[in-house]
C-alpha cells in the first residue's frame, strides 16, 4: 500500500487546475468571439435598413465582401491560436502524467525495497 498518496495525487490536482483554467480561458475566448459577432451583425443590420439607393447598396455589397474576407483571416488566425493553446495544453498534460508516473514508481520502489531492519 501507498504510504504517501498525497505525493502520487499532487500531478492529479495539478491536472484538475490545469483542465480548469484551460477551459475557463477557451469559454471566455468563445464568449467573446460570439459578442463581437453579435454586434457585427447588429451594426450591419442596421446599416442595410438605412440604404435609400443602388449606389449605396452596391457600395454595402462591396464593404460586406471585404468584412467576409476579413473575418475568414481572423477566423483562420483565431483557428492557430486554439491550435497552439491546445498544443501547450498536450505537452503540459503529457509532463503530469508522466511526473505522476515517475512519482508513483518511487513510491511502489520504496515500499517494495526492503530496509536494512527487514
Amino acid at each position: 500500500m501507498i504510504k504517501n498518496i498525497k505525493g502520487f495525487t499532487q500531478p492529479i490536482s495539478k491536472l484538475v487546475e490545469l483542465n480548469t483554467q484551460h477551459f475557463d480561458s477557451l469559454m471566455a475566448a468563445q464568449k467573446k468571439a460570439a459578442e463581437d459577432y453579435k454586434a457585427l451583425v447588429q451594426q450591419r443590420m442596421q446599416t442595410a435598413s438605412e440604404i435609400k439607393d443602388p449606389v449605396e447598396l452596391a457600395s454595402f455589397v462591396t464593404d460586406q465582401m471585404a468584412l467576409a474576407q476579413s473575418s475568414y483571416e481572423k477566423m483562420v488566425m483565431n483557428s492557430r491560436s486554439m491550435f497552439e493553446a491546445m498544443t501547450g495544453y498536450n505537452a503540459e498534460v503529457i509532463e503530469l502524467f508522466q511526473e505522476s508516473t515517475a512519482q508513483l514508481k518511487e513510491e511502489i520502489k520504496k515500499e517494495t525495497t526492503p530496509t536494512p531492519d527487514d
